[in-house]
């Protein structure tokens, strides 16, 4: 178990680099973050088709990320691809709204993390029969619920935006399906629908 949670924490101190993407949307400005992140969209497209279809670059990545990146990754898409797509949909949908943009990368960045790390080290109460805990969704709710307060939302979608990131966390992940992808989306998504101020 402390193996397991030591490599947990690895990954999630990585899974931080996605608030490059915030910093890089108050860098640029909107709209100039969408003529930036289109150009990196396409980067990392080609970067992880590469992985996928080329044994020697495959070779030389997951080498490098080796420990990082878990086993489904091996064969599709990597939480680079699913968080760069989930970060700059946040920014479409949110409109350049700097609010809602950081309620969302924060909801990805911290609290998925949280409910990772509170799951791993005091996860008992195991949701729908799977990997997940009742303990490390309610980490990621209260994580995600303090940092949408912080960034300036108001309390009532907050709390609905919070709900939104613990909901889409706990859906099973597939290759095309990824809580990096879905979490920015729907707390983006719910904020817009519902107001943030």
């Amino acid at each position: 178990m402390k193996g397991e949670l030591l490599r947990e924490f690895g990954r999630k101190a990585f899974h931080q680099l996605s608030l490059v993407y915030l910093g890089a949307f108050f860098w640029f400005g909107w709209p100039r973050i969408v003529y930036w992140l289109s150009g990196w969209f396409v980067v990392v497209l080609i970067v992880e088709t590469a992985r996928l279809k080329v044994p020697a670059a495959e070779r030389a990545l997951v080498g490098f990320f080796e420990g990082l990146i878990r086993d489904s990754e091996r064969r599709h898409f990597s939480g680079i691809f699913h968080t760069t797509s989930g970060c700059f949909a946040a920014m479409l949908i949110a409109r350049g709204d700097s609010v809602i943009v950081s309620a969302a990368i924060l909801q990805l960045a911290l609290a998925d993390s949280a409910s990772a790390l509170v799951g791993k080290a005091f996860g008992k109460t195991k949701l729908f029969g799977g990997a997940k805990s009742l303990e490390g969704s309610l980490g990621g709710f209260a994580t995600g619920f303090a940092a949408a307060l912080a960034c300036g939302v108001r309390p009532g979608a907050a709390l609905a935006a919070a709900l939104a990131g613990a909901l889409v966390e706990l859906l099973p992940t597939t290759p095309w399906l990824n809580d990096n992808l879905t979490i920015p989306l729907a707390t983006a998504a719910v904020l817009a629908l519902v107001g943030a101020k």
